[in-house]
């Protein structure tokens, strides 16, 4: 990878999300943002799971999947999330050491988004 489209595509991403963090508090969801900002004082990185089930009804529900498709997409996704964050970080997606604050998605939106909420004005 070392000349390849990816490469240069991955070098711009990690430039822009360095670039946003420059101008204070954000959101950014994957893209491997908890190792890219890693030496970023104030960076809180929180890892959201849930269990399979869950997330089957969740993608159910969100997009009208039967249980075989849900199953299959959510599959697809945490293996590609995997490799690309073994690409980028070398280190293993949903590693617990990796983030300040592990949740489980199943708590509840209101109840995790609280959390989060509550943990970022106490950090950093």
């Amino acid at each position: 990878m070392t000349t390849s489209p990816a490469k240069y595509a991955i070098e711009a991403q990690d430039a822009v999300l360095k670039e946003i963090a420059k101008h204070g508090s954000c959101v950014i969801v994957e893209r491997a943002a908890d190792y890219i900002l890693r030496n970023e004082a104030a960076l809180l990185r929180v890892y959201i799971y849930a269990p399979k089930d869950y997330r089957l009804n969740n993608l159910q529900d969100m997009y009208g999947d039967d249980q075989k498709s849900a199953k299959k997409h959510f599959e697809r996704a945490d293996r590609n999330r995997a490799e690309y964050y073994q690409l980028i970080s070398g280190q293993k997606w949903s590693e617990p050491k990796n983030y300040d604050l592990c949740i489980d998605a199943s708590l509840g939106k209101k109840q995790v988004a609280k959390m989060i909420a509550d943990l970022a004005k106490n950090h950093g």
